[in-house]
């Protein structure tokens, strides 16, 4: 469904984002346009983090 499209589409930006940043979480927020915060409530959210 739409939810979950969106949602494994989410995960798999910021994976790339981790993985082209050396896992540094402020580099990544910044290539994807976002704030560093949001960033990780949404990958929380994804199950991405802890």
């Amino acid at each position: 469904n739409l939810r979950e499209s969106t949602e494994n589409f989410q995960r798999e930006m910021i994976r790339q984002a981790l993985a082209q940043n050396n896992h540094n979480w402020a580099a990544s927020a910044r290539a994807l346009e976002t704030d560093v915060a949001n960033l990780h409530r949404l990958a929380k959210r994804l199950g991405l983090k802890d």
